[in-house]
């Protein structure tokens, strides 16, 4: 099975497609995390490289150094981020200056779990055609502070288990969210422990149906 075809250069530009992220750890690592449904066979990646090394199209990797350099390459632009980095609790830093997402629709599950995610900046993400947001951050338990006031939330209509268990949350900053059609909220902050305060000035819950236990655990 050819697992990369010859490509000539002049016929791909991976520019606008790729996002460059590290991965510490020693030892045998998955890289996509522990689903099987991370990276869909319709989205996984063209191209991977580890250290500058092209790899085969695999769900595990050997790294033997405490940093890894990983840069994966898509030749068209993705269509779901869903589950795409759920269990990826290796990665401490991930560069998305050059990453398209304006035709994704989902982002459900994207960094859930990625517990060793110290900062995230995703200000650039289009966001404009995405309509399932629910348990995106949940458990990024090492984020201190997050910035989503370029979200474009206007499609949203599930936004359940969003931000739970983010417990090192001090800052998030949603001034920009639009919610009118969001229909589900539930546990929305749960346990995001280490918040003070909450601006939700702008939220329109007039659809929601699904708002249950949405500050659970929200003790300060």
């Amino acid at each position: 099975i050819i697992i990369f075809p010859s490509h000539k250069l002049n016929i791909f530009e991976f520019n606008n497609f790729n996002i460059t992220l590290k991965i510490k750890g020693i030892g045998n690592k998955n890289l996509f995390g522990k689903n099987e449904r991370q990276f869909d066979m319709v989205n996984f990646p063209d191209e991977i490289y580890i250290d500058g090394i092209k790899q085969e199209k695999n769900y595990t990797y050997d790294f033997n150094q405490t940093e890894n350099l990983v840069e994966l390459k898509w030749n068209n632009l993705i269509k779901s981020c869903r589950n795409m980095f759920n269990g990826c609790k290796d990665i401490t830093e991930i560069d998305f200056s050059n990453f398209n997402t304006s035709e994704s629709t989902d982002m459900a599950f994207m960094f859930m779990h990625c517990s060793s995610l110290t900062s995230l900046n995703i200000t650039n993400f289009d966001t404009s055609k995405i309509t399932d947001t629910g348990y995106t951050f949940h458990d990024c338990s090492s984020l201190t502070s997050l910035d989503l006031s370029n979200f474009d939330t206007s499609q949203v209509t599930y936004m359940g288990f969003m931000f739970q268990h983010c417990i090192s949350l001090t800052s998030l900053n949603l001034s920009n969210f639009r919610t009118s059609k969001a229909v589900r909220m539930r546990q929305m902050f749960r346990n995001c422990t280490s918040l003070t305060s909450l601006d939700l000035s702008n939220f329109d819950t007039s659809q929601v149906t699904w708002i249950y236990e949405m500050f659970d655990g929200c003790i300060n």
